[in-house]
């Protein structure tokens, strides 16, 4: 094998591994937004089932798997967190407009990085192929 082809093998290489460590991050993210979408119709669905007239009881998770009771009045306001530790008081239909802009905006996100995956699995396959291809003439002129 020549050494420019020998050169370009080694760089067709070292561009796929970068390319595979790239789309795992994605996927990685795409992982998290998920998540997050998950979590905000979760809360959406329980704003939403929370009574309007009456006080409710509640299970109020602690952390390791335990719960305490507790009982709530219907909720006037919400405080909803909007990132970098800062919190606002919103109502309960301006929280559930929250949420649904929130979901939206992780769905646009999901797609795009879907968009990003679809791109960087057209270059790893195109890599591979011509990986293969350089291996193939390396195999045939020895």
């Amino acid at each position: 094998m020549k050494l420019s082809e020998q050169e370009k093998l080694q760089s067709l290489v070292a561009e796929l591994r970068t390319l595979e460590v790239y789309f795992n991050e994605i996927n990685n993210r795409e992982s998290l937004l998920v998540r997050a979408i998950m979590e905000s119709r979760a809360a959406l669905e329980a704003i939403r089932g929370f009574p309007s007239t009456e006080t409710s009881d509640l299970l109020v998770p602690i952390g390791g798997g335990i719960f305490i009771e507790a009982s709530a009045k219907p909720p006037e306001k919400l405080l909803v967190s909007i990132g970098a530790d800062v919190v606002i008081e919103k109502t309960k239909d301006g929280t559930i407009s929250f949420l649904e802009d929130r979901i939206k905006e992780l769905e646009n996100a999901i797609s795009k990085l879907e968009a990003q995956k679809e791109e960087l699995a057209r270059r790893i396959n195109s890599n591979r192929a011509a990986i293969n291809v350089l291996l193939e003439k390396q195999r045939k002129t020895q």
